[in-house]
């Protein structure tokens, strides 16, 4: 595997600059910010800006798969706006949530949402979606067709020079912009429902986009107990096409991440390998 810099490299963002930046933002709109506090890290940080009842999130690690992340917050604001409005169960925009920006980094607002330890159930997953997916059919803002895994492959593509990832790419891409499109959560799985006192919410809707509603049960972490409690007519065969992109998503952010993790890397490869 060789590695060289691709089209989407931008200067690093450090937690530290998202904390910065995420107060001041807070701060620029009135917030009294006192104990910033980091509750999430990963390809974006959030940071909870207590004692305001607000958390932010700054994308970091994530610009090295997607480049600038402004398109993909001000997606991700727009419908989490959009299903707030209509009543559905989504930990809520804050009331200016940007984005904003400041020194160049990009910082949407939430609402601070209390949360209880656990996951939601399978059953539950399948029930939540078929809901979630009744409202966002009236969603009429711009949404990409299939934005995330199509950007994290391209882009991996363009960095490494795995065969399973380009023999992959090459059967599975094509099928996935033939797809049926209709709004998305695009990145559906059990740890972006958020559990709290008063029931779970979705969150995290930065991969919003067009597709058929298997993709959004194709998680790994989502099992054939939620497919059948999924209110909605399923495409089987879809479904299993959705896991293997699902794997070569996967795939392309640990090639793009030089993440070393032989169980992950064998648990997505395996099926891709069977596929061709």
């Amino acid at each position: 595997m060789s590695h060289y810099p691709g089209p989407h490299v931008l200067i690093p963002v450090t937690t530290a600059d998202a904390v910065d930046a995420s107060v001041r933002c807070a701060r620029a709109i009135g917030l009294r910010v006192e104990r910033p506090e980091v509750i999430a890290e990963g390809y974006s940080v959030r940071v909870h800006l207590r004692p305001a009842p607000v958390v932010s999130r700054v994308v970091t690690l994530g610009r090295e798969l997607r480049g600038h992340p402004r398109p993909w917050l001000e997606r991700e604001v727009a419908v989490g706006q959009f299903l707030a409005a209509s009543g559905a169960r989504v930990v809520p925009p804050w009331g200016a949530p940007g984005p904003c920006v400041i020194n160049g980094i990009d910082v949407s607002l939430w609402q601070w949402v209390e949360h209880v330890p656990g996951l939601v159930s399978q059953h539950e997953f399948g029930t939540i979606l078929g809901e979630l997916h009744g409202v966002l059919a009236s969603y009429e803002g711009d949404l990409p067709p299939m934005v995330g895994p199509l950007t994290d492959i391209a882009t991996a593509m363009t960095v490494s020079d795995h065969q399973l990832l380009h023999r992959a790419a090459a059967k599975l891409v094509p099928l996935a912009l033939g797809w049926p499109r209709r709004p998305l959560h695009g990145d559906a799985h059990t740890g972006n429902v958020l559990m709290t006192p008063t029931g779970p919410l979705w969150t995290d809707f930065e991969d919003a986009c067009g597709g058929p509603v298997e993709w959004d049960l194709a998680s790994l972490t989502v099992s054939d107990e939620a497919r059948d409690a999924y209110p909605g007519d399923i495409d089987v065969t879809r479904l299993e096409e959705c896991r293997d992109l699902r794997r070569l998503q996967i795939l392309a952010s640990m090639l793009v991440g030089d993440v070393d993790d032989a169980e992950l890397l064998d648990a997505i490869t395996t099926p891709l390998q069977r596929r061709l």
